[in-house]
Protein backbone atom coordinates (compact mmCIF):
# COMPACT_ATOMS: atom_id res chain seq x y z
CA UNK A 1 0.00 0.00 0.00
CA UNK A 2 1.02 3.66 -0.36
CA UNK A 3 2.87 5.03 2.66
CA UNK A 4 0.83 7.74 4.38
CA UNK A 5 2.03 11.22 5.29
CA UNK A 6 1.77 10.34 8.99
CA UNK A 7 3.98 7.27 8.57
CA UNK A 8 6.64 9.32 6.78
CA UNK A 9 6.42 12.06 9.39
CA UNK A 10 6.83 9.58 12.25
CA UNK A 11 9.89 8.12 10.55
CA UNK A 12 11.42 11.57 9.95
CA UNK A 13 10.87 12.58 13.58
CA UNK A 14 12.33 9.47 15.19
CA UNK A 15 15.21 8.66 12.90
CA UNK A 16 16.98 11.48 11.10
CA UNK A 17 19.45 8.92 9.78
CA UNK A 18 16.86 8.03 7.13
CA UNK A 19 17.36 11.43 5.49
CA UNK A 20 18.11 11.12 1.78
CA UNK A 21 19.77 13.40 -0.73
CA UNK A 22 17.27 12.27 -3.40
CA UNK A 23 13.78 10.89 -3.57
CA UNK A 24 13.40 7.16 -3.28
CA UNK A 25 12.25 5.53 -6.52
CA UNK A 26 10.52 2.27 -7.39
CA UNK A 27 13.88 0.96 -8.61
CA UNK A 28 15.48 1.64 -5.21
CA UNK A 29 12.79 -0.41 -3.47
CA UNK A 30 12.98 -3.16 -6.10
CA UNK A 31 16.73 -3.47 -5.60
CA UNK A 32 16.33 -3.77 -1.83
CA UNK A 33 13.66 -6.45 -2.23
CA UNK A 34 15.34 -8.25 -5.13
CA UNK A 35 12.24 -7.92 -7.31
CA UNK A 36 11.34 -5.94 -10.43
CA UNK A 37 10.14 -2.34 -10.36
CA UNK A 38 6.90 -3.57 -11.96
CA UNK A 39 6.28 -5.78 -8.94
CA UNK A 40 6.90 -2.86 -6.61
CA UNK A 41 4.52 -0.69 -8.61
CA UNK A 42 1.77 -3.34 -8.42
CA UNK A 43 2.12 -3.57 -4.64
CA UNK A 44 2.30 0.16 -3.90
CA UNK A 45 -0.64 0.89 -6.18
CA UNK A 46 -2.63 -1.76 -4.29
CA UNK A 47 -3.40 -3.66 -7.47
CA UNK A 48 -4.75 -7.15 -6.89
CA UNK A 49 -2.68 -9.81 -8.61
CA UNK A 50 -1.69 -13.44 -8.13
CA UNK A 51 1.81 -12.59 -9.37
CA UNK A 52 2.93 -11.28 -5.96
CA UNK A 53 2.90 -13.44 -2.83
CA UNK A 54 1.72 -12.06 0.50
CA UNK A 55 5.24 -12.38 1.90
CA UNK A 56 6.73 -10.35 -0.97
CA UNK A 57 3.95 -7.79 -0.68
CA UNK A 58 4.66 -7.36 3.05
CA UNK A 59 8.40 -7.03 2.41
CA UNK A 60 7.93 -4.34 -0.27
CA UNK A 61 5.54 -2.37 1.95
CA UNK A 62 8.00 -2.47 4.86
CA UNK A 63 10.97 -1.39 2.72
CA UNK A 64 8.94 1.47 1.22
CA UNK A 65 8.10 2.68 4.71
CA UNK A 66 11.68 2.32 5.95
CA UNK A 67 13.01 4.29 2.96
CA UNK A 68 10.36 7.04 3.37
CA UNK A 69 9.08 6.47 -0.16
CA UNK A 70 6.55 9.04 -1.43
CA UNK A 71 4.98 8.56 -4.87
CA UNK A 72 5.31 11.51 -7.23
CA UNK A 73 1.79 11.45 -8.63
CA UNK A 74 2.41 14.14 -11.22
CA UNK A 75 5.86 13.10 -12.33
CA UNK A 76 6.85 14.08 -15.83
CA UNK A 77 8.62 10.82 -16.37
CA UNK A 78 10.02 8.00 -14.27
CA UNK A 79 13.53 8.67 -15.52
CA UNK A 80 13.55 12.36 -14.53
CA UNK A 81 11.73 11.94 -11.20
CA UNK A 82 10.55 15.55 -11.52
CA UNK A 83 7.06 17.01 -11.69
CA UNK A 84 8.11 20.45 -12.89
CA UNK A 85 6.20 21.93 -9.95
CA UNK A 86 7.32 23.92 -6.91
CA UNK A 87 5.35 24.29 -3.69
CA UNK A 88 4.94 27.71 -2.05
CA UNK A 89 3.67 28.07 1.52
CA UNK A 90 2.58 31.49 2.79
CA UNK A 91 0.75 32.47 5.96
CA UNK A 92 -2.16 33.91 4.01
CA UNK A 93 -3.00 35.47 0.67
CA UNK A 94 -5.29 38.01 2.36
CA UNK A 95 -2.29 40.27 3.00
CA UNK A 96 -1.34 42.08 -0.25
CA UNK A 97 2.40 41.83 0.40
CA UNK A 98 2.26 38.02 0.48
CA UNK A 99 0.16 37.96 -2.69
CA UNK A 100 2.73 40.16 -4.42
CA UNK A 101 5.58 37.91 -3.31
CA UNK A 102 3.64 34.89 -4.58
CA UNK A 103 3.19 36.50 -7.99
CA UNK A 104 6.91 37.24 -8.33
CA UNK A 105 7.76 33.66 -7.38
CA UNK A 106 5.23 32.30 -9.89
CA UNK A 107 6.63 34.55 -12.64
CA UNK A 108 10.25 33.55 -12.08
CA UNK A 109 9.37 29.88 -11.64
CA UNK A 110 7.62 29.95 -15.02
CA UNK A 111 10.75 31.41 -16.59
CA UNK A 112 12.71 28.51 -15.08
CA UNK A 113 10.24 25.97 -16.49
CA UNK A 114 8.25 25.30 -13.30
CA UNK A 115 4.67 25.72 -12.21
CA UNK A 116 3.81 26.67 -8.61
CA UNK A 117 1.27 25.22 -6.18
CA UNK A 118 0.44 27.86 -3.52
CA UNK A 119 -0.92 27.02 -0.07
CA UNK A 120 -1.92 29.17 2.89
CA UNK A 121 -0.78 27.88 6.29
CA UNK A 122 -3.09 29.88 8.54
CA UNK A 123 -6.34 28.76 6.92
CA UNK A 124 -5.52 25.14 6.21
CA UNK A 125 -7.05 23.12 9.00
CA UNK A 126 -9.56 25.26 10.86
CA UNK A 127 -9.55 27.12 14.18
CA UNK A 128 -9.05 24.08 16.39
CA UNK A 129 -5.60 23.26 15.05
CA UNK A 130 -2.37 24.85 16.20
CA UNK A 131 -0.31 26.94 13.79
CA UNK A 132 2.33 24.21 13.76
CA UNK A 133 -0.31 21.64 12.81
CA UNK A 134 -1.58 23.91 10.04
CA UNK A 135 1.88 24.42 8.60
CA UNK A 136 2.71 20.73 8.82
CA UNK A 137 -0.50 19.76 7.05
CA UNK A 138 -0.07 22.09 4.07
CA UNK A 139 3.56 21.06 3.63
CA UNK A 140 2.69 17.36 3.67
CA UNK A 141 -0.16 18.00 1.22
CA UNK A 142 2.23 19.68 -1.20
CA UNK A 143 4.72 16.83 -0.83
CA UNK A 144 1.92 14.34 -1.53
CA UNK A 145 1.14 16.26 -4.72
CA UNK A 146 4.66 15.55 -5.93
CA UNK A 147 6.30 18.98 -5.87
CA UNK A 148 10.00 18.96 -6.63
CA UNK A 149 10.79 21.41 -3.84
CA UNK A 150 9.33 23.97 -1.45
CA UNK A 151 9.62 27.70 -0.80
CA UNK A 152 8.49 28.20 2.80
CA UNK A 153 7.47 31.71 3.89
CA UNK A 154 5.52 30.63 6.98
CA UNK A 155 8.31 29.54 9.35
CA UNK A 156 8.09 30.49 13.03
CA UNK A 157 11.08 31.23 15.26
CA UNK A 158 10.53 27.96 17.12
CA UNK A 159 9.42 25.64 14.33
CA UNK A 160 9.86 21.85 14.60
CA UNK A 161 8.19 21.34 11.20
CA UNK A 162 11.22 22.79 9.40
CA UNK A 163 13.44 20.13 10.95
CA UNK A 164 10.89 17.44 10.07
CA UNK A 165 10.87 18.52 6.41
CA UNK A 166 14.66 18.70 6.45
CA UNK A 167 14.86 15.11 7.69
CA UNK A 168 12.58 13.95 4.88
CA UNK A 169 15.17 15.04 2.31
CA UNK A 170 12.75 17.32 0.44
CA UNK A 171 14.56 20.30 -1.17
CA UNK A 172 13.35 23.58 0.33
CA UNK A 173 14.26 27.23 0.80
CA UNK A 174 13.13 29.55 3.60
CA UNK A 175 12.03 33.02 2.49
CA UNK A 176 11.01 36.14 4.44
CA UNK A 177 11.26 34.29 7.77
CA UNK A 178 13.87 32.07 9.39
CA UNK A 179 13.58 29.29 11.94
CA UNK A 180 15.74 29.43 15.06
CA UNK A 181 18.53 26.85 14.83
CA UNK A 182 20.93 25.43 17.37
CA UNK A 183 24.67 26.19 17.10
CA UNK A 184 25.40 22.70 15.76
CA UNK A 185 22.50 22.57 13.30
CA UNK A 186 23.11 22.39 9.57
CA UNK A 187 22.68 25.74 7.80
CA UNK A 188 19.53 26.17 5.72
CA UNK A 189 18.95 28.10 2.51
CA UNK A 190 17.38 31.48 3.29
CA UNK A 191 16.50 34.63 1.39
CA UNK A 192 15.06 37.69 3.12
CA UNK A 193 15.34 41.37 3.98
CA UNK A 194 17.46 42.77 6.80
CA UNK A 195 14.46 43.26 9.09
CA UNK A 196 16.51 44.56 11.98
CA UNK A 197 18.01 47.27 9.78
CA UNK A 198 14.56 48.12 8.43
CA UNK A 199 13.14 48.48 11.93
CA UNK A 200 16.07 50.71 12.84
CA UNK A 201 15.50 52.97 9.83
CA UNK A 202 11.86 53.49 10.83
CA UNK A 203 12.74 54.33 14.41
CA UNK A 204 15.57 56.65 13.37
CA UNK A 205 13.37 58.50 10.86
CA UNK A 206 10.59 59.19 13.36
CA UNK A 207 13.01 60.18 16.11
CA UNK A 208 14.86 62.59 13.82
CA UNK A 209 11.53 64.29 13.25
CA UNK A 210 11.59 65.02 17.02
CA UNK A 211 8.80 62.72 18.10
CA UNK A 212 9.05 61.41 21.65
CA UNK A 213 5.65 59.85 22.34
CA UNK A 214 5.82 57.00 19.86
CA UNK A 215 3.69 53.88 19.59
CA UNK A 216 5.22 50.73 18.08
CA UNK A 217 2.79 48.28 16.45
CA UNK A 218 4.57 44.96 16.10
CA UNK A 219 3.81 41.92 13.98
CA UNK A 220 3.52 38.30 15.07
CA UNK A 221 6.30 37.95 17.63
CA UNK A 222 6.56 34.22 16.93
CA UNK A 223 8.11 35.18 13.57
CA UNK A 224 11.73 36.28 13.11
CA UNK A 225 10.56 39.15 10.90
CA UNK A 226 8.56 40.79 13.71
CA UNK A 227 11.17 40.02 16.35
CA UNK A 228 13.99 41.53 14.30
CA UNK A 229 12.02 44.63 13.30
CA UNK A 230 11.21 45.39 16.93
CA UNK A 231 14.82 44.77 17.92
CA UNK A 232 15.98 47.26 15.30
CA UNK A 233 13.47 49.94 16.29
CA UNK A 234 14.34 49.64 19.98
CA UNK A 235 18.04 49.92 19.11
CA UNK A 236 17.29 53.20 17.30
CA UNK A 237 15.54 54.46 20.45
CA UNK A 238 18.56 53.49 22.52
CA UNK A 239 21.03 55.15 20.15
CA UNK A 240 19.00 58.38 20.31
CA UNK A 241 18.72 58.28 24.10
CA UNK A 242 14.95 57.75 24.14
CA UNK A 243 13.25 55.31 26.51
CA UNK A 244 10.24 53.70 24.79
CA UNK A 245 6.92 53.70 26.62
CA UNK A 246 6.26 49.99 27.17
CA UNK A 247 2.50 50.62 27.22
CA UNK A 248 2.79 51.94 23.68
CA UNK A 249 4.40 48.75 22.31
CA UNK A 250 1.43 46.72 21.06
CA UNK A 251 1.06 43.56 19.00
CA UNK A 252 -0.87 44.01 15.77
CA UNK A 253 -0.18 40.44 14.54
CA UNK A 254 0.23 41.54 10.88
CA UNK A 255 -3.52 42.22 10.77
CA UNK A 256 -5.45 45.32 9.69
CA UNK A 257 -8.50 44.52 11.83
CA UNK A 258 -6.51 43.65 14.96
CA UNK A 259 -4.41 46.80 14.62
CA UNK A 260 -7.57 48.85 14.13
CA UNK A 261 -9.05 47.51 17.37
CA UNK A 262 -5.84 47.97 19.35
CA UNK A 263 -5.47 51.60 18.33
CA UNK A 264 -9.09 52.34 19.21
CA UNK A 265 -8.52 50.87 22.67
CA UNK A 266 -5.31 52.85 23.04
CA UNK A 267 -7.02 56.13 22.18
CA UNK A 268 -9.97 55.38 24.47
CA UNK A 269 -7.53 54.96 27.36
CA UNK A 270 -6.24 58.47 26.72
CA UNK A 271 -2.99 57.32 25.13
CA UNK A 272 -2.35 59.71 22.25
CA UNK A 273 1.05 59.16 20.64
CA UNK A 274 2.28 61.66 18.09
CA UNK A 275 3.68 58.88 15.90
CA UNK A 276 2.92 55.25 15.07
CA UNK A 277 5.69 52.94 13.86
CA UNK A 278 3.93 49.97 12.24
CA UNK A 279 6.02 46.95 11.35
CA UNK A 280 3.93 46.13 8.28
CA UNK A 281 1.86 48.09 5.76
CA UNK A 282 -1.28 46.07 6.48
CA UNK A 283 -1.10 47.07 10.16
CA UNK A 284 -0.48 50.68 9.14
CA UNK A 285 -3.73 50.53 7.13
CA UNK A 286 -5.59 49.55 10.29
CA UNK A 287 -3.94 52.36 12.24
CA UNK A 288 -4.76 54.95 9.57
CA UNK A 289 -8.38 53.81 9.55
CA UNK A 290 -8.65 53.93 13.35
CA UNK A 291 -7.17 57.43 13.50
CA UNK A 292 -9.49 58.65 10.77
CA UNK A 293 -12.57 57.21 12.50
CA UNK A 294 -11.44 58.84 15.77
CA UNK A 295 -11.23 62.26 14.15
CA UNK A 296 -7.45 62.57 13.84
CA UNK A 297 -5.68 63.78 10.71
CA UNK A 298 -2.49 62.25 9.32
CA UNK A 299 0.14 63.68 9.33
CA UNK A 300 -1.19 66.92 10.91
CA UNK A 301 -2.18 65.33 14.24
CA UNK A 302 -0.28 62.04 14.17
CA UNK A 303 2.20 60.44 11.80
CA UNK A 304 2.19 56.83 10.63
CA UNK A 305 4.92 54.74 9.01
CA UNK A 306 4.82 51.14 7.78
CA UNK A 307 7.00 48.31 6.50
CA UNK A 308 6.95 46.36 3.17
CA UNK A 309 6.16 49.02 0.53
CA UNK A 310 3.31 46.93 -0.85
CA UNK A 311 1.50 48.28 -3.91
CA UNK A 312 -1.28 49.81 -1.83
CA UNK A 313 1.22 51.89 0.18
CA UNK A 314 1.91 54.11 -2.81
CA UNK A 315 -1.69 54.64 -3.87
CA UNK A 316 -2.94 58.24 -4.01
CA UNK A 317 -4.73 59.00 -0.78
CA UNK A 318 -2.62 56.46 1.13
CA UNK A 319 0.92 57.73 0.44
CA UNK A 320 2.39 55.68 3.26
CA UNK A 321 5.97 56.23 4.39
CA UNK A 322 7.38 52.72 4.61
CA UNK A 323 10.34 50.38 4.28
CA UNK A 324 10.72 48.87 0.82
CA UNK A 325 11.57 45.21 0.39
CA UNK A 326 12.84 44.13 -3.02
CA UNK A 327 9.93 41.81 -3.75
CA UNK A 328 10.84 40.96 -7.35
CA UNK A 329 14.46 40.22 -6.51
CA UNK A 330 13.46 38.24 -3.45
CA UNK A 331 11.13 36.07 -5.52
CA UNK A 332 13.73 35.59 -8.24
CA UNK A 333 16.47 34.55 -5.83
CA UNK A 334 14.17 32.20 -3.90
CA UNK A 335 13.33 30.34 -7.12
CA UNK A 336 16.95 30.26 -8.28
CA UNK A 337 18.14 28.89 -4.93
CA UNK A 338 15.51 26.16 -4.90
CA UNK A 339 16.02 25.11 -8.53
CA UNK A 340 19.77 24.89 -7.96
CA UNK A 341 19.13 22.71 -4.92
CA UNK A 342 16.79 20.43 -6.90
CA UNK A 343 19.24 20.08 -9.79
CA UNK A 344 22.35 19.58 -7.63
CA UNK A 345 21.21 17.87 -4.42
CA UNK A 346 24.55 16.31 -3.52
CA UNK A 347 26.84 19.26 -4.30
CA UNK A 348 24.57 22.00 -2.98
CA UNK A 349 25.97 24.43 -0.41
CA UNK A 350 23.43 26.29 1.74
CA UNK A 351 23.15 30.02 1.03
CA UNK A 352 21.91 32.87 3.19
CA UNK A 353 21.10 36.04 1.25
CA UNK A 354 20.05 39.22 3.09
CA UNK A 355 18.69 42.13 1.03
CA UNK A 356 18.99 45.75 2.13
CA UNK A 357 15.82 47.63 3.14
CA UNK A 358 15.16 51.14 1.80
CA UNK A 359 13.21 53.92 3.52
CA UNK A 360 10.54 55.34 1.19
CA UNK A 361 9.30 58.73 2.41
CA UNK A 362 5.75 59.73 1.49
CA UNK A 363 3.05 61.93 3.01
CA UNK A 364 1.98 60.04 6.16
CA UNK A 365 5.09 61.00 8.12
CA UNK A 366 4.83 64.72 7.35
CA UNK A 367 8.50 64.94 6.46
CA UNK A 368 8.03 66.83 3.19
CA UNK A 369 5.63 69.30 4.78
CA UNK A 370 8.14 70.06 7.51
CA UNK A 371 10.80 70.65 4.88
CA UNK A 372 8.52 73.14 3.14
CA UNK A 373 7.89 74.99 6.41
CA UNK A 374 11.61 75.18 7.19
CA UNK A 375 12.40 76.37 3.69
CA UNK A 376 9.74 79.08 3.95
CA UNK A 377 11.34 80.39 7.15
CA UNK A 378 14.57 81.10 5.33
CA UNK A 379 13.01 82.78 2.29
Amino acid sequence: MTVSAKQLLDTARTDSSTRKDKRITLQDIAQKCNVTSTTVSLVLKKLETNRVSSATRAKITKVAKDLCYRPNRVARALSSRESGTLGLVLNTLKIPFYAEIAQHIITHAKEAGYGVLVSSALESAGPHHSRIDDERQVLLNLIDRGVDGLIICSALREDPVITEIENMGIPFVLALREAKRGPKAVALDYIGTDNQRGGYLLGEHVLRMRHKKIAIVTGDMEATSAHDRLTGTLQAFKDHGVDPDQELIVNGEYSRSISYGIIHELLEKGKKPTAFICHSDIMAMGVLEALRDSGFKVPEDMVVVGFDNSEMAGLPGVDLTTIAQERALLGKLAVEMLVEKIKNPTNHLAKRIILNPVLVIRKTCGFHEKKKVRAARFE
